[in-house]
């Protein structure tokens, strides 16, 4: 059989599946959603009498993808190859999530939040909307590994979090904040702040970013809206005034 789909799983219009594929029972599937090759929809979680997978309408899932049940996905999820969404995720409009990039369970994640390849999102993250995540970051969630203690990330709206940046237990990153490529962020951060190298530094505000040789500025949100889809634009304006003013006024502080 080119294709495993369960007789329970509910699924909506204009569904492609790819060869390979299994659709557990305890799903519910959107209109005009593409799954690949070989992944995996629905995969039982721990425990008995999970809620369902519930999958918002076009939603792009590519090859080797696996997603649990009992995760809630907002519309034009868009994974790579070799993903992983495990249980009790919450997850808003438009996530892209890079290829062989993890959320563990119980997180959750605001609108159009981008996760390049291998990004890890450790369980009870929270994440705002319009955050980056750009390859090999990692998010934590023990302090004293391995242990049965628990301290998620916390991460603002509009946060970047650059190339191989850490994300230590209990870290609050606040919104708007950039966290440079390499760096350890912890503690309690500003928003609006740059933070640097292994000591999570605090190098100075957002706003004196600048690519000496196009003259572009940060905050991105002045001169990047237009990769997003129309409909998130005027959220974009809007959000990103509020958070300029809130840092404006912490650093005034």
């Amino acid at each position: 059989m080119d294709q495993l789909i369960d007789s329970a799983a509910r699924i909506g219009r204009n569904v492609t599946i790819g060869h390979g594929t299994r659709i557990h029972g305890n799903v519910e599937i959107g209109d005009d959603c593409s799954i690949g090759d070989f992944c995996v929809i629905g995969q039982p979680g721990p425990g008995k009498d999970n809620p369902p997978l519930k999958l918002g309408a076009g939603a792009t899932i590519r090859s080797h993808a696996v997603i649990y049940e009992g995760s809630t996905i907002g519309p034009s999820l868009e994974t790579g190859h070799h993903t992983v969404i495990r249980e009790g995720a919450v997850i808003g409009d438009n996530l892209r999530l890079g290829n062989f990039s993890d959320i563990e369970g119980s997180c959750r994640i605001g609108d159009f939040v981008r996760m390049h390849a291998y990004a890890h999102v450790g369980k009870g993250s929270d994440i705002g909307d319009f955050v980056w995540l750009f390859s090999l970051t990692t998010l934590m969630n023990d302090p004293l590994p391995p242990s049965h203690l628990a301290q998620p990330v916390t991460i603002g709206d509009m946060v970047t979090v650059c190339v191989n940046a850490q994300c230590m237990p209990g870290v609050e990153i606040g919104r708007g904040a950039f966290i440079a490529a390499g760096a350890v962020a912890q503690g309690r951060i500003p928003a609006g702040v740059i933070v640097t190298g292994p000591e999570g530094d605090i190098a100075g505000p957002v706003r004196f970013m600048m690519h000496m040789e196009s003259r572009t500025r940060h905050p991105w949100h002045r001169h990047f809206a237009d990769a997003y889809p129309e409909r998130a634009r005027d959220r974009i304006a809007a959000l990103g005034a509020e958070i300029d003013a809130e840092a404006a006024a912490a650093a005034d502080a």
